[in-house]
Protein backbone atom coordinates (compact mmCIF):
# COMPACT_ATOMS: atom_id res chain seq x y z
CA UNK A 1 0.00 0.00 0.00
CA UNK A 2 2.73 2.44 0.39
CA UNK A 3 4.48 1.38 -2.06
CA UNK A 4 1.30 2.40 -4.35
CA UNK A 5 0.98 5.70 -2.55
CA UNK A 6 4.51 6.54 -3.03
CA UNK A 7 3.87 5.87 -6.78
CA UNK A 8 0.90 8.18 -6.39
CA UNK A 9 2.27 11.22 -5.00
CA UNK A 10 5.43 10.92 -7.76
CA UNK A 11 2.97 11.30 -10.39
CA UNK A 12 1.10 14.08 -8.79
CA UNK A 13 4.74 16.12 -8.18
CA UNK A 14 5.51 15.42 -11.72
CA UNK A 15 2.04 16.28 -13.39
CA UNK A 16 2.66 19.81 -11.05
CA UNK A 17 5.64 20.31 -12.29
CA UNK A 18 5.02 19.70 -16.15
CA UNK A 19 1.40 21.69 -16.19
CA UNK A 20 3.13 24.31 -14.43
CA UNK A 21 5.85 24.63 -16.89
CA UNK A 22 4.74 23.61 -20.30
CA UNK A 23 3.51 27.29 -22.22
CA UNK A 24 6.89 28.46 -21.03
CA UNK A 25 8.43 26.22 -23.06
CA UNK A 26 5.94 24.93 -26.04
CA UNK A 27 6.29 28.63 -27.47
CA UNK A 28 9.85 28.60 -27.28
CA UNK A 29 9.79 25.79 -29.68
CA UNK A 30 6.62 27.26 -32.03
CA UNK A 31 8.62 30.49 -31.57
CA UNK A 32 8.91 30.38 -35.65
CA UNK A 33 4.90 30.34 -35.88
CA UNK A 34 4.48 32.96 -33.29
CA UNK A 35 7.03 35.19 -35.59
CA UNK A 36 4.75 34.66 -38.33
CA UNK A 37 1.10 35.23 -37.01
CA UNK A 38 2.04 38.33 -35.02
CA UNK A 39 5.16 40.05 -36.57
CA UNK A 40 6.82 39.72 -33.82
CA UNK A 41 11.02 39.66 -33.44
CA UNK A 42 13.25 37.67 -30.89
CA UNK A 43 12.71 40.57 -28.34
CA UNK A 44 9.39 39.68 -27.95
CA UNK A 45 9.75 36.06 -27.73
CA UNK A 46 11.86 36.71 -24.85
CA UNK A 47 9.56 39.28 -23.57
CA UNK A 48 6.91 36.21 -23.13
CA UNK A 49 9.04 34.42 -21.05
CA UNK A 50 10.52 37.19 -19.22
CA UNK A 51 6.99 38.74 -18.26
CA UNK A 52 6.10 34.37 -17.22
CA UNK A 53 8.88 34.10 -14.60
CA UNK A 54 8.90 38.29 -13.88
CA UNK A 55 5.74 37.45 -12.45
CA UNK A 56 6.74 33.75 -11.27
CA UNK A 57 10.16 34.72 -9.82
CA UNK A 58 8.52 37.85 -7.37
CA UNK A 59 5.54 35.58 -6.25
CA UNK A 60 7.49 32.86 -5.14
CA UNK A 61 8.26 34.05 -1.83
CA UNK A 62 4.93 34.30 -1.25
CA UNK A 63 4.20 31.33 -2.83
CA UNK A 64 6.69 29.46 -0.15
CA UNK A 65 5.08 31.22 2.71
CA UNK A 66 1.73 30.06 1.39
CA UNK A 67 3.00 26.75 1.07
CA UNK A 68 4.37 26.81 4.47
CA UNK A 69 0.80 27.77 5.99
CA UNK A 70 -1.55 25.57 4.10
CA UNK A 71 0.53 22.71 3.48
CA UNK A 72 1.56 21.17 0.21
CA UNK A 73 -1.84 18.93 -1.06
CA UNK A 74 -3.90 22.65 -1.15
CA UNK A 75 -0.75 24.59 -2.76
CA UNK A 76 -0.08 22.03 -5.73
CA UNK A 77 -3.87 22.05 -6.30
CA UNK A 78 -3.74 25.72 -6.85
CA UNK A 79 -0.47 25.59 -8.87
CA UNK A 80 -2.54 23.05 -11.35
CA UNK A 81 -5.63 24.87 -10.80
CA UNK A 82 -3.91 28.31 -12.37
CA UNK A 83 -2.17 25.95 -14.92
CA UNK A 84 -5.29 24.83 -16.38
CA UNK A 85 -6.90 28.08 -17.03
CA UNK A 86 -4.10 30.13 -18.24
CA UNK A 87 -3.14 27.69 -20.89
CA UNK A 88 -6.94 28.04 -21.74
CA UNK A 89 -6.56 31.70 -21.90
CA UNK A 90 -3.78 31.63 -23.79
CA UNK A 91 -5.03 29.40 -26.25
CA UNK A 92 -7.97 31.83 -26.55
CA UNK A 93 -6.27 34.76 -27.04
CA UNK A 94 -5.91 36.31 -30.43
CA UNK A 95 -3.16 39.31 -30.13
CA UNK A 96 0.86 39.28 -29.03
CA UNK A 97 -0.27 41.45 -26.19
CA UNK A 98 -3.27 39.62 -25.06
CA UNK A 99 -0.94 36.32 -24.87
CA UNK A 100 1.96 38.67 -23.30
CA UNK A 101 -0.97 39.18 -20.63
CA UNK A 102 -2.02 35.50 -20.01
CA UNK A 103 1.90 34.12 -19.79
CA UNK A 104 2.64 37.24 -17.22
CA UNK A 105 -0.32 35.60 -15.30
CA UNK A 106 0.45 31.87 -16.00
CA UNK A 107 4.05 33.31 -13.82
CA UNK A 108 1.53 32.65 -10.35
CA UNK A 109 1.73 28.85 -11.26
CA UNK A 110 5.62 28.70 -12.43
CA UNK A 111 6.27 30.67 -9.07
CA UNK A 112 4.02 28.31 -7.14
CA UNK A 113 4.97 24.99 -8.76
CA UNK A 114 8.71 24.60 -6.88
CA UNK A 115 7.42 25.71 -2.91
CA UNK A 116 4.19 23.57 -3.32
CA UNK A 117 5.78 20.61 -4.06
CA UNK A 118 8.95 20.90 -2.36
CA UNK A 119 6.60 21.25 0.78
CA UNK A 120 4.49 18.34 0.04
CA UNK A 121 7.94 16.06 0.00
CA UNK A 122 8.84 17.84 3.65
CA UNK A 123 5.49 16.36 4.81
CA UNK A 124 4.58 13.26 3.29
CA UNK A 125 8.32 11.63 2.75
CA UNK A 126 11.02 9.97 4.40
CA UNK A 127 14.49 11.79 5.03
CA UNK A 128 16.31 8.83 3.39
CA UNK A 129 13.91 8.97 -0.01
CA UNK A 130 13.70 12.77 -0.22
CA UNK A 131 16.85 12.94 -3.08
CA UNK A 132 15.22 10.62 -5.46
CA UNK A 133 11.48 11.98 -5.12
CA UNK A 134 13.11 15.51 -5.63
CA UNK A 135 14.73 13.81 -8.45
CA UNK A 136 11.52 12.71 -9.66
CA UNK A 137 9.83 15.52 -8.85
CA UNK A 138 11.97 17.74 -11.09
CA UNK A 139 12.20 15.30 -14.05
CA UNK A 140 8.57 16.61 -14.44
CA UNK A 141 10.07 19.88 -15.38
CA UNK A 142 11.82 17.85 -18.12
CA UNK A 143 9.44 15.92 -19.39
CA UNK A 144 7.47 19.35 -20.29
CA UNK A 145 10.99 19.88 -22.17
CA UNK A 146 10.56 16.99 -24.02
CA UNK A 147 7.02 17.28 -24.90
CA UNK A 148 7.42 20.46 -25.57
CA UNK A 149 10.53 19.56 -27.93
CA UNK A 150 8.81 16.35 -29.99
CA UNK A 151 4.91 17.35 -29.82
CA UNK A 152 4.92 20.51 -30.12
CA UNK A 153 6.70 20.93 -33.74
CA UNK A 154 3.76 18.61 -35.30
CA UNK A 155 0.52 19.94 -33.43
CA UNK A 156 1.87 23.48 -34.24
CA UNK A 157 2.81 22.02 -38.05
CA UNK A 158 -0.78 20.34 -38.43
CA UNK A 159 -3.31 22.63 -36.20
CA UNK A 160 -1.84 25.28 -35.07
CA UNK A 161 0.67 26.44 -31.84
CA UNK A 162 -2.62 26.82 -29.65
CA UNK A 163 -3.18 23.14 -29.96
CA UNK A 164 -0.80 22.78 -27.27
CA UNK A 165 -2.11 25.26 -24.73
CA UNK A 166 -5.59 23.18 -25.17
CA UNK A 167 -3.53 19.73 -24.67
CA UNK A 168 -1.86 21.54 -21.51
CA UNK A 169 -5.37 23.01 -20.58
CA UNK A 170 -6.79 18.99 -20.51
CA UNK A 171 -4.17 17.72 -18.48
CA UNK A 172 -4.32 19.91 -15.66
CA UNK A 173 -8.12 19.23 -15.56
CA UNK A 174 -7.57 15.45 -15.57
CA UNK A 175 -4.58 15.80 -12.29
CA UNK A 176 -7.06 18.10 -10.64
CA UNK A 177 -8.84 14.57 -9.72
CA UNK A 178 -5.68 13.31 -8.36
CA UNK A 179 -5.14 15.75 -5.32
CA UNK A 180 -6.20 12.62 -2.95
CA UNK A 181 -3.22 10.96 -3.80
CA UNK A 182 -1.01 13.90 -2.43
CA UNK A 183 -0.92 12.31 1.63
CA UNK A 184 1.17 14.45 4.39
CA UNK A 185 2.96 12.77 7.06
CA UNK A 186 1.37 9.24 6.39
CA UNK A 187 5.12 8.37 5.40
CA UNK A 188 7.46 7.19 8.64
CA UNK A 189 10.44 9.33 9.83
CA UNK A 190 8.73 12.62 8.21
CA UNK A 191 8.22 15.74 10.26
CA UNK A 192 5.33 16.83 9.07
CA UNK A 193 4.45 20.27 10.66
CA UNK A 194 5.63 23.52 9.92
CA UNK A 195 7.87 25.95 11.68
CA UNK A 196 5.60 27.47 14.32
CA UNK A 197 8.31 30.69 13.71
CA UNK A 198 9.92 31.73 10.81
CA UNK A 199 13.86 30.82 10.92
CA UNK A 200 16.55 32.68 9.55
CA UNK A 201 17.55 31.34 6.72
CA UNK A 202 21.39 29.95 6.33
CA UNK A 203 23.55 31.68 3.82
CA UNK A 204 23.94 28.66 1.67
CA UNK A 205 20.33 29.27 0.66
CA UNK A 206 21.57 32.74 -0.31
CA UNK A 207 24.22 31.25 -2.15
CA UNK A 208 22.03 28.82 -4.10
CA UNK A 209 20.04 31.67 -5.30
CA UNK A 210 22.49 33.17 -6.55
CA UNK A 211 23.36 30.56 -8.32
CA UNK A 212 19.94 29.88 -9.91
CA UNK A 213 20.39 33.48 -10.87
CA UNK A 214 23.01 33.16 -13.10
CA UNK A 215 21.85 29.57 -14.87
CA UNK A 216 18.72 30.89 -14.92
CA UNK A 217 19.99 33.81 -17.02
CA UNK A 218 21.82 31.18 -18.42
CA UNK A 219 18.71 28.70 -18.87
CA UNK A 220 16.05 32.06 -20.07
CA UNK A 221 18.66 32.62 -22.96
CA UNK A 222 19.05 29.11 -23.87
CA UNK A 223 15.50 27.34 -23.60
CA UNK A 224 14.21 30.49 -25.75
CA UNK A 225 16.72 30.85 -28.40
CA UNK A 226 18.54 27.42 -29.05
CA UNK A 227 15.44 25.92 -31.37
CA UNK A 228 15.91 29.16 -33.82
CA UNK A 229 19.58 28.97 -33.51
CA UNK A 230 19.48 25.33 -34.82
CA UNK A 231 17.31 26.64 -37.09
CA UNK A 232 19.01 29.62 -38.69
CA UNK A 233 22.81 28.89 -37.68
CA UNK A 234 22.95 25.08 -38.09
CA UNK A 235 20.03 24.83 -40.70
CA UNK A 236 18.04 22.25 -39.11
CA UNK A 237 14.41 21.85 -40.13
CA UNK A 238 11.35 22.88 -37.33
CA UNK A 239 11.14 19.49 -36.31
CA UNK A 240 14.96 18.79 -36.34
CA UNK A 241 15.27 21.99 -33.65
CA UNK A 242 12.22 20.77 -31.77
CA UNK A 243 14.08 17.62 -31.23
CA UNK A 244 17.22 19.27 -30.34
CA UNK A 245 14.94 21.01 -27.54
CA UNK A 246 13.50 17.58 -26.81
CA UNK A 247 16.40 16.25 -26.41
CA UNK A 248 17.81 18.15 -23.49
CA UNK A 249 14.88 17.11 -21.39
CA UNK A 250 14.92 13.87 -22.21
CA UNK A 251 19.16 13.98 -21.21
CA UNK A 252 18.07 15.82 -17.69
CA UNK A 253 15.43 13.38 -16.58
CA UNK A 254 17.65 10.35 -15.98
CA UNK A 255 20.14 13.02 -15.27
CA UNK A 256 17.46 14.46 -12.45
CA UNK A 257 17.08 10.75 -11.25
CA UNK A 258 20.06 9.85 -10.51
CA UNK A 259 21.65 12.69 -9.14
CA UNK A 260 18.04 12.43 -6.67
CA UNK A 261 20.24 8.61 -5.87
CA UNK A 262 23.53 10.21 -5.24
CA UNK A 263 22.68 13.05 -3.04
CA UNK A 264 20.30 10.56 -0.54
CA UNK A 265 23.34 8.22 -0.54
CA UNK A 266 25.81 11.40 0.87
CA UNK A 267 27.15 13.15 -2.06
CA UNK A 268 27.55 16.67 -1.76
CA UNK A 269 25.35 19.14 -2.79
CA UNK A 270 27.37 21.62 -2.92
CA UNK A 271 29.81 19.71 -4.95
CA UNK A 272 26.87 18.72 -7.80
CA UNK A 273 26.28 22.30 -8.34
CA UNK A 274 29.60 23.40 -8.94
CA UNK A 275 30.26 20.61 -11.32
CA UNK A 276 27.19 21.42 -13.15
CA UNK A 277 27.86 24.70 -13.23
CA UNK A 278 31.24 23.93 -15.16
CA UNK A 279 29.79 21.64 -17.33
CA UNK A 280 27.24 23.74 -18.30
CA UNK A 281 29.84 26.58 -19.52
CA UNK A 282 31.36 23.59 -21.60
CA UNK A 283 27.64 22.76 -23.26
CA UNK A 284 27.10 26.01 -24.34
CA UNK A 285 30.49 26.76 -25.74
CA UNK A 286 30.00 23.47 -27.79
CA UNK A 287 26.52 24.85 -28.83
CA UNK A 288 28.54 27.95 -30.11
CA UNK A 289 31.05 25.66 -31.90
CA UNK A 290 28.40 24.51 -34.01
CA UNK A 291 28.00 28.00 -36.06
CA UNK A 292 27.98 26.92 -39.98
CA UNK A 293 26.35 23.41 -40.06
CA UNK A 294 28.85 21.32 -37.51
CA UNK A 295 25.29 19.50 -36.04
CA UNK A 296 27.00 16.70 -34.31
CA UNK A 297 28.63 19.91 -31.96
CA UNK A 298 25.13 21.03 -31.50
CA UNK A 299 23.77 17.71 -30.26
CA UNK A 300 27.62 16.78 -28.14
CA UNK A 301 26.57 20.39 -26.32
CA UNK A 302 22.96 19.56 -26.04
CA UNK A 303 23.53 16.61 -24.04
CA UNK A 304 25.81 18.03 -21.69
CA UNK A 305 23.21 20.88 -21.15
CA UNK A 306 21.07 18.50 -20.32
CA UNK A 307 23.58 16.88 -17.74
CA UNK A 308 23.78 19.91 -15.98
CA UNK A 309 21.88 23.35 -17.11
CA UNK A 310 18.72 21.13 -17.11
CA UNK A 311 19.65 19.03 -13.95
CA UNK A 312 20.86 21.08 -10.96
CA UNK A 313 17.95 22.28 -9.83
CA UNK A 314 17.59 18.52 -8.14
CA UNK A 315 20.81 19.68 -6.33
CA UNK A 316 19.24 23.08 -5.24
CA UNK A 317 15.72 21.99 -4.55
CA UNK A 318 16.61 19.42 -2.24
CA UNK A 319 18.98 21.29 0.03
CA UNK A 320 16.17 23.62 0.49
CA UNK A 321 13.45 21.10 1.68
CA UNK A 322 16.18 19.96 4.05
CA UNK A 323 15.56 23.25 5.65
CA UNK A 324 13.63 24.00 8.66
CA UNK A 325 11.36 26.40 5.92
CA UNK A 326 11.04 24.48 3.40
CA UNK A 327 8.50 26.55 1.39
CA UNK A 328 9.93 30.15 2.54
CA UNK A 329 13.80 28.59 1.73
CA UNK A 330 12.52 27.20 -1.76
CA UNK A 331 10.72 31.04 -2.76
CA UNK A 332 13.66 32.61 -1.67
CA UNK A 333 15.52 29.77 -4.52
CA UNK A 334 12.64 30.28 -7.10
CA UNK A 335 12.76 34.02 -7.11
CA UNK A 336 16.63 34.28 -8.08
CA UNK A 337 16.12 31.41 -11.12
CA UNK A 338 13.28 33.00 -12.23
CA UNK A 339 14.55 36.75 -12.20
CA UNK A 340 17.33 34.67 -13.92
CA UNK A 341 14.69 33.44 -16.40
CA UNK A 342 13.23 37.05 -16.77
CA UNK A 343 16.84 38.50 -17.89
CA UNK A 344 18.05 35.61 -19.52
CA UNK A 345 15.47 35.63 -22.39
CA UNK A 346 15.06 39.57 -23.60
CA UNK A 347 18.83 40.33 -22.85
CA UNK A 348 19.66 37.31 -25.23
CA UNK A 349 16.92 38.13 -27.69
CA UNK A 350 18.30 42.10 -27.67
CA UNK A 351 21.71 40.40 -27.88
CA UNK A 352 20.90 38.15 -31.09
CA UNK A 353 19.12 40.58 -32.90
CA UNK A 354 22.04 43.05 -32.79
CA UNK A 355 24.82 41.12 -32.73
CA UNK A 356 24.12 37.68 -33.72
CA UNK A 357 24.49 33.93 -31.45
CA UNK A 358 27.91 34.33 -30.59
CA UNK A 359 28.29 37.43 -27.96
CA UNK A 360 25.28 35.57 -26.25
CA UNK A 361 26.43 32.31 -25.89
CA UNK A 362 30.11 33.52 -24.91
CA UNK A 363 28.50 35.42 -21.96
CA UNK A 364 26.20 32.45 -21.34
CA UNK A 365 29.36 29.98 -21.20
CA UNK A 366 30.56 32.60 -18.42
CA UNK A 367 27.76 33.14 -16.53
CA UNK A 368 27.50 29.50 -15.96
CA UNK A 369 30.88 29.46 -15.10
CA UNK A 370 30.64 32.24 -12.24
CA UNK A 371 28.01 30.05 -10.75
CA UNK A 372 30.14 27.41 -10.02
CA UNK A 373 32.30 29.66 -8.12
CA UNK A 374 29.72 31.11 -5.68
CA UNK A 375 28.78 28.18 -4.36
CA UNK A 376 32.33 27.02 -4.33
CA UNK A 377 32.74 28.51 -0.70
CA UNK A 378 31.07 26.95 2.50
CA UNK A 379 29.42 29.52 4.68
CA UNK A 380 29.95 28.78 8.51
CA UNK A 381 26.05 29.17 9.59
CA UNK A 382 24.46 25.88 7.39
CA UNK A 383 22.58 24.14 9.11
CA UNK A 384 23.67 20.68 10.10
CA UNK A 385 21.23 18.94 7.40
CA UNK A 386 22.97 20.84 4.62
CA UNK A 387 26.00 20.51 5.94
CA UNK A 388 25.50 16.60 5.45
CA UNK A 389 24.38 16.95 2.25
CA UNK A 390 26.12 19.85 0.74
Amino acid sequence: MQNLRLAGFSVMLVATMAVSTFAFFALAVAASALETEFGIGKFEIGLLGAFNTLVGGLFAPTAGRLSDQLGGRIAMGATIAISGVTATLAALSSSYLGLLAVMALAGLAQGWGNPACNRAIAEGITKTKRGIITGVKQSGVQFAVFVSGFAVPGLTESFGWRSSMWLVAGVAAVALLGLPLVTAGEMEDTNTSAPTAPTKLSMFVNQVAIYGFLLGIVGGGLGRFLPLFAEEEVGLTLAQAGQVFGLQGLVAIPTRLISGVLLDRGVSARAMLMLMGIIGAAAVVLILAATGGAAGLLWAGTVLAGMSLGSWNTAANLSMIRQPDAGRATGRLILGFLIGLTVGGPLVGWSIDNFGYTPAWVGSAILAAAGAAVVARRTSDEQPSVTLAS
